[in-house]
């Protein structure tokens, strides 16, 4: 593989014209911020030329302080600037490291529109974005056209073995194995309350939780001082942690980190960033990534809800408010005082946000009838010739049958094999029978599926019909 920094050199930054976007794709470890080091920072020292090198996390910047002469900032500390009214310097370049955050920090940070104006509105500057995924801001509209450099290579990458599953148990089980064995082990959650919940179940292994600083229901549960060594030393010295978004762009991990497994509704972004703040170090290490896949019900309410929000832009407020709610709001609406009379706000439309659920709808689309195969395929395509594995739980069986059948009418022969396959699978009473009840519990348990039992009429016979619906 050539890194970045032997495939472009000065000349190439040279020939870049003010105003317009270039753009590095590509995945960790190539080398992006070390190209930067090599040749756009001594082409600006010579000519007397300034940069501005935007980071997404604060003490990442100040790492990047002792590598850059040039002004390097947090995302977060130029918005707070720009809110302020601060007028800021003149450059000649920017840098944008991981742009991606301006569509995927918009979750849980209403800012990340504000800095991405500022530097869309640019038009004196060149403006270089470096990532290794760049999907998300295709659903971002850019002042001037981006100008492609270079482009992800999927095959270069740091992932050993991919495991799926929809078992919760199984993933934790699999991490106690490895713990066990001593692996250190990162789980990331699209939910603070999952990861936090799950890390309970590891008290033992002195686990750390972070989430966004943000979140106020977890704000005295973060572990801070594990953030700070983190930012600054980029390790742990945890044998495990529970982390949510907050933590997967922006961060590195350099140490030997075994197991990086993802929780939730984890869109292909999110996945392929967990993964990438291992990296690989002088041992060129490999991690084996687990992968909780959702239930296709889970899926199809998420699209559901972003399809509803859409919708917003096609029929307005107030037929859309009509239709959900006088008090609901899509999730990129947000109202703005008026200047002149505080009685008074306008209605406007978070970009960020709103590309943020373009983005995540096109991303689990494609997911919404085959949740499993739509994984699998997602990580055929970004971890080309790496082994996938399907974790099977002892009730795996029950499962499958329950998302083949969910819906359909039940007679009493189809009753009978439901029976059989839970008796398969020791899942029965203390007499060893099955029944509705024991079915019942077991999907109460699972909180995947209902039963529902009622008569009909099915070619003119009066019958008592089971009927499975996800929930």
């Amino acid at each position: 593989m050539r890194y970045l920094s032997e495939r472009f050199n000065e000349q190439d930054f040279k020939n870049m014209e003010p105003g317009y976007n270039y753009s590095f794709w590509s995945e960790p470890d190539s080398g992006k911020s070390t190209m930067i080091g090599m040749h756009l920072i001594p082409l600006s020292e010579r000519e007397n030329k300034s940069i501005l090198y935007l980071y997404p996390r604060s003490a990442i910047a100040n790492q990047l302080k002792n590598k850059f002469t040039s002004h390097v900032i947090d995302y977060q500390s130029l918005e707070e600037d720009l809110s302020k009214g601060i007028i800021l310097n003149h450059y000649d370049y920017i840098v944008c490291d991981e742009p991606h955050y301006f569509v995927e920090d918009a979750d849980f940070n209403d800012e990340t529109e504000r800095s991405f104006d500022f530097i869309n509105n640019e038009k004196d500057a060149v403006k270089i974005f470096l990532t290794g995924t760049p999907e998300p801001l295709q659903y971002v509209e850019f002042n001037k056209p981006v100008i492609t450099m270079t482009n992800v290579d999927y095959s270069n990458n740091n992932v050993e073995v991919v495991f799926l599953t929809r078992s919760t148990k199984m993933i934790e089980n699999q991490i106690r194995k490895e713990l066990h064995d001593g692996q250190q082990t990162l789980v990331f959650s699209s939910s603070a309350t999952a990861a936090y919940e799950m890390s309970r179940s590891f008290l033992d292994y002195n686990p750390f939780f972070i989430s966004s600083k943000g979140n106020q229901t977890f704000k005295n549960k973060n572990d801070e001082d594990i953030r700070e060594k983190i930012f600054k030393e980029e390790k742990t010295d945890r044998k495990i942690g529970f982390m949510t978004a907050a933590m997967d762009t922006g961060i590195n991990f350099n140490e030997d980190v075994k197991n990086v497994v993802i929780l939730g509704i984890p869109s292909s972004v999110s996945i392929r960033q967990s993964v990438a703040r291992v990296r690989k170090g002088d041992n060129n290490r490999k991690v084996r990534l687990f992968i909780q896949v959702p239930f296709g019900q889970a899926i199809r309410t998420k699209i559901e809800s972003m399809k509803r929000d859409l919708e917003f832009l096609d029929i307005g407020i107030h037929e859309w408010q009509k239709k959900y709610g006088s008090k609901k709001v899509p999730s990129f609406i947000w109202h703005e005082t008026d200047k002149n009379n505080s009685d008074l706000a306008h209605i406007k439309v978070n970009k960020m946000k709103l590309a943020k659920v373009k983005s995540d709808l096109s991303d689990l689309s494609t997911m919404s009838s085959d949740t499993v195969g739509g994984y699998r395929r997602m990580v055929e395509k970004y971890y080309p010739s790496t082994a996938i594995h399907w974790l099977k739980s002892s009730s795996e069986e029950i499962e499958n049958f329950l998302v083949e059948n969910v819906g359909k009418y039940l007679v009493k022969e189809e009753q009978e094999k439901v029976k059989q396959l839970f008796k398969k699978n020791s899942i029965t009473n203390s007499k060893g029978s099955v029944g509705p009840i024991i079915i019942q519990d077991y999907l109460y348990q699972k909180n995947n599926f209902s039963l529902k039992q009622f008569p009909t009429n099915i070619d003119g016979k009066k019958q008592r019909v089971w009927q499975f619906n996800e929930i």
